[in-house]
């Protein structure tokens, strides 16, 4: 019954300044939905990060002819310009144990294809057959690459959906014609749908040609390979096999100790370490922003409720002449204290929301708001409310009634 009247009290005097309770729910609010905001983008972010990381797969290597570019903080592709990978590097890799698929591909990117009047520019790959496993995406409909397109040096080709998309926006593309660069390929197939690669790009924005014509009819390099695809057994030793393949292509390309690698080696590890390192400190600094929101929110409520201690000397000194005791007025404005920060989380939570919201629409970045972000909301808010309201609360309760009458 006690907690249940101290309660209303507590009520009816938020309630009779209605203005000044608002004002020290405004740093509350800020803070906790700068938190969610924070938290639901972080989270969307991770989430697609893990679908770039799926798309490139968990238990594979890429290798790269001349050390690779960087884009963004995430290896790029190796062009056929810079293709220094034999085929003797390519048995070896194969020959490694615990190695399940060995995948070369050639490659071109920004090449102009033309479908009668539609025109538009595209990564091109050569691959072989086994493209498709170490992928696992291959035709959603028609036929991918076959071991006698290879062999044949045929000029066909699989499309992605983006190319689809925008040759053929209203017809099917299966038997069509197209010029990729100066040379006419026949359409033999779609790829199955992806999204972005792990840098970023659009992963259907590709043509899969047979690695033999890409290598001796469109992009003129019989000799070296652009790069290899390897899918090992065991994701657990993605390591291991890594430094073993290092170490074989540097036997191979007659590199000395001092000299530094002309290729380079990208796993999904890799990828992940680089992600995390990078959103993981812009994480940490946008939560020390929303906690010196928290804090400040914090600071404001303290300050006005001191305030509001010394204006309300003679009903604290009225309720002690009356029977109250010290740890009663305690209560109270401690229970003041939180009823005041945990509304402003609640606001704060629903501000936070419809922020994520905005920006979702905006922006089109992907948001994920969870319970662990409305479980910290009212966390922050409970602290908040106890730390900074225990100050006004002592003083409150520390009034000699005598002198507070007067």
């Amino acid at each position: 019954m006690k907690i249940l009247r101290l309660t209303t009290n507590v009520f009816k005097g938020l309630g009779k300044n209605k203005m000044r309770s608002f004002l020290m729910m405004v740093g509350v609010i800020i803070g906790i939905a700068t938190l969610i905001v924070i938290l639901s983008i972080t989270q969307g972010a991770n989430k697609k990060i893990m679908a770039r990381i799926n798309n490139f797969g968990p238990n594979a290597i890429m290798v790269h002819s001349g050390g690779g570019k960087m884009r963004g903080q995430i290896r790029g592709p190796s062009t056929v310009s810079m293709a220094n990978l034999a085929r003797k590097d390519l048995q070896n890799i194969s020959s490694i144990e615990g190695v399940k698929i060995v995948s070369p591909f050639q490659l071109k990117m920004d090449m102009p294809i033309k479908y009668q009047s539609q025109f538009t520019t595209t990564t091109v790959m050569g691959v072989m057959p086994n493209w498709a496993d170490a992928w696992k995406r291959g035709a959603s409909k028609g036929d991918f690459i076959q071991t006698e397109d290879v062999e044949l040096l045929k000029k066909v080709c699989v499309i992605g959906q983006t190319v689809k998309k925008e040759l053929f926006p209203d017809s099917n593309p299966i038997g069509a014609e197209l010029l990729i660069g100066k040379v006419k390929f026949r359409v033999q197939g779609i790829l199955q749908k992806r999204g972005a690669s792990p840098a970023g790009t659009d992963f259907d924005n590709l043509v899969i040609i047979p690695f033999s014509t890409a290598s001796r009819r469109l992009m003129n390099q019989p000799k070296y390979i652009a790069m290899i695809r390897v899918i090992v057994d065991d994701p657990s030793h993605l390591k291991i096999i890594s430094q073993q393949i290092s170490q074989i292509l540097r036997r191979n390309h007659h590199l000395a100790s001092q000299e530094e690698d002309d290729f380079k080696l990208t796993s999904s590890t890799q990828i992940v370490k680089m992600i995390k390192s990078v959103s993981g400190t812009l994480h940490i600094f946008l939560l020390l922003i929303a906690g010196l929101s928290l804090l400040v929110g914090g600071i404001v409520i303290m300050n006005i409720m001191l305030i509001s201690v010394s204006e309300r000397k003679h009903e604290i000194g009225l309720r002690k002449a009356v029977g109250a005791r010290s740890k009663d007025i305690l209560l109270q404005f401690i229970l003041e204290s939180l009823v005041i920060t945990l509304t402003g989380g609640i606001l704060g939570f629903i501000v936070g929301i419809l922020g994520v919201k905005i920006m979702e629409w905006v922006t089109n970045m992907p948001a994920v708001v969870s319970w662990e972000a409305l479980a910290l909301a009212f966390g922050f808010s409970f602290i908040v409310g106890i730390i900074f309201g225990v100050q006004p609360a002592r003083k409150a309760s520390r009034l000699d009634p005598v002198e507070a009458l007067r």
